[in-house]
């Protein structure tokens, strides 16, 4: 029997240990796919801090992968996009993905919604076989798994999944050529929001963030103008500088927060044109409250606010067409790669406590090769 080598998490900070599971057989519609790298996420580190509530434990972790096809079910000739399904083929995989059946679906589908999402990543290793990006193989467990087809390497490709949130968010907002956008974070998201919204024609985009080795990489990515936090530490300060250097001075389009840091809201709708929207894509969890204005930061702007938690399956296909793009750049982003064992000192090296440093060295994204 082929045993699946997985990261599993057993409870809030830990253990987390390589668990030998059976790899289990392909049915009907179903997909095995073999990683080639799995991403390492700050939800990840929520999850292992448990800061997420009612997140149920044990689970198997990774919910950002790409690898390639091993073993194609019966029945299933294609991928999510219509694009002909090979062994061998490379693939994108969408972690989450909704039942299409219950009062949820049913109820708001423009917004990804569901009572019972199969989620990889998230899963419980007694009940969701190889269901993990953090392990050598995945199984797309039913004919309603997405996944794409890309001939983009691997170090791009896995990162399809964060750049699919300011994806789903610029498109929800209606952001357009011409446009003008500020980018609070400089992580990879708000680095992947930098290099969408130039995608969707933004024609200023400005970005708030730091250390300078992200802000080179941000203005390499399309940002016009970058803010140092460590530079300017006062935000009003940085009010003042992002907004003179929005078009006319009057403001952003939009706005996209991708730093989890609650201040950031009263700031970043402090830059906002009248009639311009928040984007809000940085606090997957729960670290604290904001203190928001609702005249002077809401109603007298006449905001628009937009929370993305998820994302469609066609936001995903069009982040996979953004990160095919990225070329070079790739590099920049892809800082760090680790076997499975150090799945722990991964999720560490995002904290402030590690300085955000793995192995002496700044980290960007970091990934997780299942086969090294």
């Amino acid at each position: 029997m082929t045993v699946n080598h997985v990261v599993t998490l057993d409870g809030p900070s830990g253990p987390v240990r390589v668990a030998e599971q059976p790899l289990p057989a392909v049915e009907a519609g179903q997909l095995l796919v073999r990683v080639e790298l799995g991403g390492v996420c700050a939800t990840d580190l929520h999850i292992y801090q448990g800061d997420i509530p009612d997140f149920g434990y044990p689970a198997t972790l990774g919910h950002e992968l790409v690898g390639t096809v091993e073993q194609i079910g019966d029945g299933l000739t294609s991928d999510t996009a219509g694009r002909t399904l090979r062994r061998g083929d490379r693939v994108a995989v969408m972690p989450a993905t909704p039942c299409g059946r219950c009062p949820a679906c049913r109820r708001a589908p423009r917004i990804p919604d569901c009572d019972d999402f199969d989620v990889i990543g998230f899963a419980d290793p007694s009940t969701r076989p190889a269901g993990g990006g953090w392990g050598r193989y995945v199984l797309c467990n039913s004919s309603r798994a997405r996944f794409f087809v890309t001939e983009a390497a691997a170090d791009a490709a896995v990162l399809t999944e964060p750049a699919a949130t300011p994806m789903e968010g610029m498109r929800r907002a209606g952001v357009a050529f011409g446009d003008s956008v500020l980018v609070q974070g400089t992580g990879t998201i708000g680095l992947l929001a930098i290099a969408t919204a130039r995608a969707l024609g933004a024609s200023r985009i400005v970005a708030i963030g730091g250390p300078a080795r992200r802000l080179e990489i941000a203005r390499s990515l399309g940002a016009a103008e970058t803010i140092d936090i460590a530079d300017h530490a006062d935000g009003a300060e940085r009010i003042g500088r992002a907004v003179a250097a929005s078009p006319e001075g009057l403001g952003f389009d939009a706005v996209i927060e991708c730093a989890g840091v609650p201040s950031t809201l009263p700031e970043g709708l402090s830059c906002l044109r009248k009639g311009g929207t928040y984007i809000e894509l940085g606090h997957f969890s729960d670290v604290g409250d904001a203190a928001v204005n609702p005249y002077r930061h809401l109603l007298s702007r006449d905001a628009t606010l937009i929370a993305v938690s998820g994302y469609t399956p066609d936001s995903f296909r069009r982040a996979l067409r953004v990160v095919e793009g990225l070329g070079d750049r790739v590099a920049d982003l892809v800082t760090h790669r680790v076997p499975l064992s150090r799945a722990e000192d991964a999720m560490l090296a995002l904290t402030a406590e590690r300085r955000y440093e793995l192995d002496g060295a700044e980290v960007g994204k970091i990934v997780i090769d299942p086969w090294s």
